[in-house]
């Protein structure tokens, strides 16, 4: 007769495994977002030519706000989701992990608009 272990217990729901795709996922967003950005302002337009005027210049495109959105909501949630994961790691009492996370993620949305709403009333 062989011994079994107890049975472990099974998530109340996926959010864990949803963050870990998303992280995954938004990491190689990032990266090639990242890798655009900086080959565009580093190559292409060049470090001595980037002045306020360039940026506002830029920004008067629909489409360069969409990639600086996209690279700031994704940045920010992938730092924000892998903070989770840390905290979780870190801080054991229960009282102390909800009230450390939940700094975090008013921080992170606070943050992710003001960041939107600069670049969606900026004007020159």
């Amino acid at each position: 007769m062989q011994a079994t272990s107890p049975a472990r217990p099974r998530p109340a729901s996926n959010f864990e495994l949803y963050s870990w795709f998303f992280m995954r996922i938004s990491a190689i967003v990032l990266f090639v977002l990242a890798v655009f950005h900086l080959v565009y302002m580093h190559l292409v337009i060049g470090l001595d030519a980037i002045t306020f005027e360039v940026i506002a210049e830029r920004w008067q495109s629909a489409g360069w706000r969409l990639f600086d959105l996209f690279l700031l909501v994704f940045g920010w949630i992938h730092g924000a989701n892998g903070m989770r994961v840390v905290l979780d790691d870190y801080i054991h009492p229960q009282g102390w992990k909800v009230f450390v996370k939940s700094i975090l993620y008013v921080v992170t949305f606070v943050l992710i608009v003001l960041g939107a709403y600069i670049i969606f009333t900026f004007r020159m």
